[in-house]
């Protein structure tokens, strides 16, 4: 069961067999590979056969070989773990071998068009079998290896206290499995998979980001040699030619995991048993809790009791590696989501056209059916990657001339097909843009050590992804108009979050996050530019290298710098376009009288960063380096000013307009009579800027100016 085609097990598959494969170019490598991969798959149809006539041997032959594998796969729990010592485990080989091999056991009803197999996987599989032994019509071995580690697994929403009391209740109960070896193949393949692929992705993922690491560092040291000290320069060539052997070998073992990891035959396999998965896990939620058979009716917010408990206390595993494993897939070996082998279903169960969106949806539009975020926030991963938009092609700037010419990068189909299929999807029209909304409030807090800067990272992918959802269909628009008006409405339609006074909630809870993330962002990526421009003042040069010890400080601090300005204005940009974007749409909460004066006072500091006095430093060398267009920013940071602060010039009931004009001038007035940043002067200097650089067109000028002079007499009118 150990012989495999993975590096760990036998070094000459590094060392010989791809010991030039990093010279080679990508057809000789997907040459080398496919040799490898055949090899093992007739290593893994050998296996097969021989687990399957066990199997078939007779009802003792098949309880021994199920918990054999239980049992080993339990005793090798900590491959799951962060740091695994493989010397306590078998290693990735191994417990492959074992995963395919279920896997393949398994596809008799994980293959199956319409899942009508479903319904015998019994979510208390745990206590009916795990947890039970023979003698109880369970699985359970004599050292209680399989009830330990199944009972003590996380699950999805629940405490081990309430663990405890749930299991000892059920164990009380008379129950008996009478769904065959369907349930017991099921479970024994998701735990195979979560300590055999899955847990070799995390490995895979973490030395694909040393291997990026560690060329930057050779990167940065060879380009910025007068950076180092004469004692460092004097050693740099010994060191540069260790660091490039290091390198080769990180990239032989990298071409022998690429061989096994990307192997479309092992990734189909994979995704067509996850797709039972994730039908089941819906089956569990769905609301009359009969799907597939039947259309996924959305869960209540607080669904029935009894199938909630079934549901919290499911192995958090089932959910997170389904996550995983689409994650990987879509980052790493895109094709495979469209692949018509993995496609397997009628219409309406196809993996990646019908369950996958509606998984997304149905997950981040019921929070509360997953306790932990971090989950949550890969549901968002996924949804960026799929509907991915590039931001050097980003056209569809805020009232702001110019832009980028799209269509010059091309992007994976996949990403047009999720699309389509989104559109198509009737749950994700009414549920995602409100979804998301309320996911961008909800990450404040990940249980995470590093969650401040976590939550960051996640709202920018929900912001991307709502900016492509806008920039592609009119409806997306109108849905995400009606979520933020239906407060003012009173009223509670499909496309909230199931309630008003939730819905309310988010609206100002959003509102309030915006605006401290854009003063947070801007003021955060502005100070680390002003860090870069500092050091590249003083940077030495061929002509005038470093003294000793003089740079290792700002080498230090520069790398730093750069690498969080990058990420930092990447943040703002979004941020800062999707305050401008929804203040134009819906313009009443920004004007609330809640957050009118805050609003007000962050618009005018910024505005100050960008216009003002210190302006000009913050033009740094290479500016598109960091993705820093303080043009761009200027223009769209304006742009909320007049949104809040002038009429639309829509027809209105006479209502409307008086309350318009009632929210028009609490802006206007919070605008003026902040002492702390605004002046007259600031927006002079602000229009010139715009006229000069032609950012926006004589209309908006105008209209720009107009709030600038009505904010002026404000200004006189309160000294009165």
């Amino acid at each position: 069961m150990a012989l495999s085609g993975f590096p760990a097990g036998d070094e000459s598959i590094t060392k010989v067999y791809y010991s030039d494969a990093p010279q080679r170019n990508h057809q000789d490598r997907e040459s080398l590979h496919t040799s490898l991969r055949t090899t093992v798959q007739f290593l893994h149809s050998a296996l097969f056969e021989i687990v399957n006539r066990l199997i078939r041997s007779g009802a003792d032959e098949r309880t021994l070989v199920l918990q054999l594998s239980l049992r080993t796969l339990a005793t090798n729990a900590l491959r799951s773990g962060m740091q695994v010592d493989f010397t306590k485990v078998v290693d990735d080989g191994f417990a492959d071998n074992l995963a395919f091999v279920w896997m393949r056991l398994s596809e008799p009803f994980t293959n199956d068009a319409r899942l009508t197999r479903l319904a015998r996987v019994d979510p208390d599989w745990v206590t009916m079998r795990a947890l039970r032994s023979v003698a109880d019509g369970g699985l359970n071995d004599d050292q209680s290896h399989i009830s330990t580690y199944w009972r003590e697994l996380t699950r999805i929403d629940a405490d081990k206290e309430q663990i405890d009391a749930y299991l000892e209740q059920r164990l009380r109960d008379q129950m008996s499995s009478d769904g065959g070896f369907i349930p017991d193949c099921f479970f024994t393949t998701a735990v195979a998979l979560h300590l055999g692929l899955v847990s070799t992705i995390a490995r895979y993922i973490d030395m694909m980001k040393q291997i990026g690491r560690f060329k930057n560092e050779i990167e940065r040291v060879r380009n910025s040699p007068g950076t180092l000290t004469p004692a460092q320069r004097a050693n740099l060539p010994l060191v540069m030619q260790r660091w490039e052997s290091q390198l080769q070998d990180m990239k032989r073992e990298k071409c022998a995991m690429d061989a096994q990891m990307l192997d479309p035959r092992r990734l189909i396999c994979a995704m067509v048993f996850y797709r039972f998965v994730i039908c089941f896990l819906l089956r569990q939620v769905d609301a009359q809790g009969v799907f597939p058979q039947q259309a996924f009716t959305m869960p209540a917010e607080n669904g029935d009791v009894n199938a909630a408990e079934k549901w919290r206390m499911l192995p958090e595993f089932l959910i997170e590696d389904a996550i995983e494993f689409v994650v990987f897939v879509t980052t790493y070996a895109p094709d495979v989501l469209t692949d018509s082998t993995a496609q397997v279903g009628d219409d309406g169960l196809r993996m990646f056209d019908d369950i996958l969106p509606l998984f997304i949806v149905t997950f981040l539009a019921r929070p509360k059916l997953i306790r932990n975020p971090y989950l949550k926030a890969k549901l968002v991963d996924i949804l960026h990657y799929l509907t991915y938009r590039d931001p050097r092609e980003d056209d569809d700037y805020v009232d702001t001339l110019g832009g980028n010419i799209p269509g010059n990068i091309r992007l994976h189909p996949s990403i047009q097909q999720f699309q389509a299929n989104l559109d198509n999807n009737t749950l994700a029209r009414a549920y995602l843009v409100p979804a998301l909304v309320r996911f961008y409030v909800d990450i404040e807090q990940t249980g995470s050590s590093s969650q401040f800067y976590e939550k960051f990272q996640t709202r920018y992918y929900i912001a991307r992804t709502l900016r492509a959802l806008w920039a592609r269909a009119p409806r997306y628009v109108e849905v995400t108009r009606r979520f933020f008006m239906q407060s003012g409405l009173g009223t509670s339609e499909a496309t909230t979050t199931g309630s008003t006074r939730r819905d309310q909630r988010v609206i100002e809870e959003f509102v309030t996050r915006l605006m401290t993330d854009t003063t947070y962002l801007l003021d955060e990526s502005l100070s680390k530019l002003a860090v870069i421009r500092d050091i590249e003042k003083r940077q030495p040069t061929a002509e005038a290298p470093a003294a000793e010890g003089n740079d290792s400080d700002d080498a230090s601090r520069l790398d730093d710098a750069e690498s969080r300005a990058r990420s930092l204005v990447s943040l703002a940009n979004e941020t800062v376009h999707m305050l401008a974007f929804l203040s134009r749409l819906v313009p009443r909460p920004f004007q609330a009288s809640e957050v009118v004066s805050r609003l007000a006072a962050m618009l005018n500091y910024n505005l100050q960063q960008l216009a003002g006095p210190k302006c000009s430093s913050l033009k740094v060398q290479d500016m598109q380096k960091y993705s820093f267009n303080p043009r761009v920013l200027l223009s769209e940071l304006t742009s909320v000013y007049v949104h809040l602060g002038l009429p639309t010039g829509k027809q209105q009931p006479a209502a409307a307009l008086i309350e318009e004009t009632e929210a028009i001038d609490r802006f206007v007035m919070a605008v003026a009579e902040d002492d702390r940043s605004y002046s007259q002067a600031l927006f002079d200097k602000a229009l010139y800027i715009l006229e000069q650089r032609s950012l926006k067109n004589a209309q908006s000028l105008t209209r720009l100016r107009e709030f600038a002079l009505k904010c002026q007499g404000a200004k006189v009118d309160s000294r009165a």
